[in-house]
């Protein structure tokens, strides 16, 4: 899913393009053709859903889509190895011309979350409308944009000729909405062939311009590690009974107090590790005021912190977050439930292990009665990809040549991509989407009229072309 969201922790601190034309022995107005504006248009109405509930999910739009992309991009079909992982996840190999070279991994998922209210969107959201110069529909932001956007650069590169020295694997999950099961085989995939990966680029922040009060230039966020994941079941037990005569150790009650107490018992709250490094990184480029404000940090710090926590992303980069999200108890208006239950899902700092946060729950709850069990997949923290590392200065350097005013800045990814799933296979995990947003496109993803420029998908396409160019080495 795409994690833009991330980057709205600017938007508490109000104290206070033109992309280079690019080669491949083409010209960048081959590349602004309508032809990949209308690729998008189409794969957005394939109503590629993810549901919570297994039962729901339904192959055909999927096998739909599959089947597109097969007859839009024939060069790459023919010249790349394409797989099916977990039954519907893509995987696809273009094979290097020089095997020392460590492969790279270029990454976009198919699946979408629900529309909503779809008399609410000004366009259908499956319509794939091309309307007031925009690609409207659900995935044209979370991430059906950068899928077609990789795929249209292969398919352009291949027309023109162009092979790469090291190879190239393309993956695209089926279910990463809903938790990556189709990436997990995929890392598990390569892990048994002995693969290891150069880097991996994943969805993640984008060239934001509007959200960060006192820089007046864009600013591209990439983000080089991202929280970890994990929910739990909080479970009561009691003997139940009659209404009529109530106990005073109702399962909802205590409950409701458990979680009452969680939630008045916060993570604590620090700006440090990448959350810092983003400030370390803008901060030449800020007014003067905010200048003197973040470079006494030692005396400022926690005001800044005060003014982040007013607002849920930027209260997301400095802790680890506590969610409630489900409670599930009783079925009968006179009828004490024996049993009641909630989910709480909480996304882990740097440095918070599973064990530690499982622990502070406990504590919070200070209640016997209330069992904990963790829920599903978890997640430690990912690893923090190196800022000094070659890869990510040639992600930067690719960025400034298509948006060269644009500052890079590392960025703590607050959601959960499927990237984290190869960790084992590489150092070097990099989540972003080259689109250019302010911060009314922000909102966008996973809401209501979400919807890309025809210009910004062109933009997407070239950094994709040039980017795969500059892995050359």
């Amino acid at each position: 899913m795409r994690k833009i969201l991330a980057a709205g922790l600017w938007a508490v601190l109000a104290w206070g393009s033109a992309g280079k034309a690019i080669g491949a022995e083409g010209s960048a107005n081959e590349i602004n053709s309508p032809a990949g504006a209308d690729h998008l248009s189409r794969a957005v109405q394939f109503k590629t859903i993810s549901y919570q509930d297994p039962a729901k999910f339904d192959p055909a739009p999927f096998l739909g889509i599959q089947s597109y992309l097969e007859k839009t991009y024939p060069l790459l079909h023919q010249n790349l190895r394409k797989e099916l992982v977990a039954n519907y996840t893509l995987l696809y190999k273009w094979e290097g011309t020089d095997p020392s070279l460590k492969p790279i991994l270029l990454m976009g998922h198919q699946d979408v979350v629900p529309a909503g209210p779809e008399n609410e969107w000004t366009q259908p959201p499956f319509s794939g409308k091309i309307a007031d110069g925009f690609i409207w529909g659900r995935g044209t932001l979370d991430d059906k944009v950068s899928l077609m956007g990789i795929l249209e650069a292969v398919e352009y590169l291949l027309g023109k000729g162009f092979q790469p020295k090291r190879s190239i694997y393309i993956c695209s999950s089926h279910d990463e909405e809903v938790g990556g099961s189709g990436t997990v085989a995929v890392a598990a995939l390569l892990k048994s062939r002995g693969v290891s990966l150069e880097y991996v680029l994943d969805e993640g922040g984008s060239v934001t311009t509007g959200v960060i009060p006192g820089v007046q230039k864009p600013v591209a966020l990439v983000a080089i590690a991202e929280k970890g994941y994990l929910s739990v079941q909080l479970s009561v037990e009691t003997k139940g009974g009659h209404a009529s005569a109530p106990s005073l150790d109702n399962s909802i009650g205590i409950l409701a107090t458990a979680i009452h107490n969680l939630e008045r018992h916060q993570f604590p709250a620090a700006l440090k590790g990448v959350t810092e490094q983003t400030f370390q990184a803008v901060l030449p480029y800020l007014e003067p005021k905010m200048q003197f404000i973040f470079k006494n940090r030692w005396l400022f710090g926690p005001a800044i912190i005060q003014e982040l926590e007013k607002s849920q992303a930027g209260n997301a980069t400095l802790r680890t977050t506590i969610a409630p999200t489900i409670i599930n108890a009783g079925e009968k208006e006179n009828i004490l439930p024996r049993k009641a239950t909630a989910i709480v899902n909480l996304r882990l700092m740097e440095g918070d292990t599973i064990g530690y946060v499982l622990n502070h729950i406990n504590r919070a709850i200070n209640d016997p009665r209330v069992k904990v069990s963790i829920l599903g997949r978890a997640n430690q923290a990912s690893k923090v990809s190196d800022l000094n590392s070659e890869w990510y200065r040639t992600l930067a350097k690719t960025i400034q040549e298509i948006y060269p005013d644009a500052v890079v800045a590392p960025l703590l990814e607050i959601g959960a991509t499927d990237s984290r799933h190869f960790q084992e296979l590489t150092d070097n995990i990099f989540r972003f989407t080259p689109t250019f947003l302010n911060g009314e496109d922000l909102e966008r993803a996973h809401n209501i009229n979400e919807r890309i420029g025809v210009d910004n998908y062109g933009q997407v396409v070239k950094f994709y072309i040039l980017f795969i160019q500059d892995s050359e080495r």
